[in-house]
């Protein structure tokens, strides 16, 4: 990408809406037989579908952040929202009303989920720049995402304990040559000396701003809040010449977006890498100036992937063999290579490993339960088991 390019998409401004993509059908569906509701009248619905008490003002924000992008979107009409708790007091009883676009996309919703989901990411790929810029990648390659999750491993080893890290910040100091090194570790690239630039200059200010609050919290909860900060300065330095020049929260946000789509997929799990990884899942074309979006296909959905999974799954497990792995893989390493190689999401491989656990007449089958291993680990569940470990054989 040319500078001038990478300049470009980095000045481009977005706000990415800290919403669940269902949610907004959720809300959509209270216009389903009457086409004017109010701000409350939505909140409520959210507390109901969650099974929650609607006491308060609970999901009062999520019922706005809601009522807001289906404005944007152009499926519902409204005057103003609120800033805050206080305002929605005052507003609660403020008038949407839904537009012909909301009508037609709800019905379409009604009769074909999927469509609906498909006509939801166009809309919503058309007014905001950096699911743009995130799509633009994907379509191109993998993203390489090292979200810094533990201050030992991926800053310093003297951070093992939190405390030491709110020493450090409570006196504006920090392992910053660690964490670029680190960085470059987890990378499999050496950093670029802008990219370390912008990293030194923001830790800097990151340390000017917590040296305060660093002595006025539990050590560990301090060390979570500041490393969610830590990757808003890291996340955007290294990922700035693809044009993904946001802060951490919004991948998160657009990564799960990915997942309700159908789209695009992530794993930490990988055993090549030590950082999170999100691929593309479909194919998406774009008109020939790139500004629309003009088909989209599933090229390893549920179908397509069933087609000699048992012969793929096999070529998975070999490549976690041919690194030195025990006889009985690990799923979430084996389903993270699979995934990957296969551009599927993981749905499509847990649903496929649950048909094919008896094997075949060329390939068999061992499983283990699962045994809790990490924090993070995610097994398959099997009839009335959690399966943790998998071993393929070639009769």
């Amino acid at each position: 990408m040319s500078s001038a390019k990478g300049e470009l998409l980095k000045a481009a401004t977005d706000s990415i809406p800290r919403i669940q993509l269902p949610d907004l059908f959720i809300a959509l569906k209270e216009f389903e037989h009457e086409p004017v509701r109010s701000l409350e009248e939505l909140r409520l619905k959210l507390c109901a579908n969650r099974q929650k008490s609607a006491a308060g003002d609970r999901y009062w924000s999520t019922a706005r952040d809601n009522a807001i992008e289906l404005e944007r979107l152009g499926l519902i009409s409204a005057t103003s929202f609120p800033k805050d708790r206080r305002a929605y007091e005052s507003m609660r009883d403020n008038k949407t009303k839904i537009t012909d676009e909301g009508h037609r996309i709800l019905e379409k919703f009604n009769n074909n989920r999927a469509q609906a989901y498909d006509e939801l990411f166009r809309r919503m790929y058309g007014i905001h720049p950096y699911l743009q810029a995130l799509v633009n990648v994907l379509m191109r390659k993998p993203l390489h995402v090292p979200v810094v999750t533990s201050a030992k491993e991926h800053v310093s080893s003297r951070y093992a304990s939190a405390n030491a890290l709110v020493e450090d910040v409570s006196r504006q100091k920090f392992e910053t040559d660690g964490l670029c090194a680190n960085l470059s570790r987890r990378m499999q690239r050496n950093l670029a000396r802008e990219e370390q630039a912008e990293i030194n200059d923001g830790v800097w200010k990151l340390l000017q701003e917590w040296a305060g609050p660093a002595t006025m919290e539990e050590a560990p909860l301090f060390a979570k809040k500041f490393l969610q900060k830590l990757n808003d300065v890291v996340l955007p330095a290294l990922l700035q010449s693809d044009g993904l020049h946001f802060e951490f929260k919004t991948h998160q946000t657009l990564w799960s977006f990915g997942n309700e789509w159908k789209l695009w997929e992530s794993t930490a799990k990988h055993p090549d890498w030590d950082l999170r990884i999100v691929f593309r899942t479909a194919t998406i074309a774009f008109s020939p100036k790139g500004g629309r979006i003009e088909g989209i296909s599933f090229d390893s959905g549920l179908e397509k992937t069933r087609h000699r999974f048992l012969e793929k799954l096999f070529a998975a497990y070999q490549q976690l063999q041919k690194k030195g792995r025990g006889t009985f893989a690990v799923v979430d390493e084996l389903r993270a290579v699979f995934c990957l190689e296969n551009a599927c999401q993981e749905s499509v491989f847990d649903r496929l490993v649950s048909e094919h656990y008896v094997g075949s007449d060329e390939f068999e089958l061992n499983m283990e339960i699962f045994r809790k291993s990490g924090q993070h680990s995610r097994p398959i569940r099997i009839g009335n088991r959690n399966i943790g470990l998998i071993r393929v054989v070639k009769r």
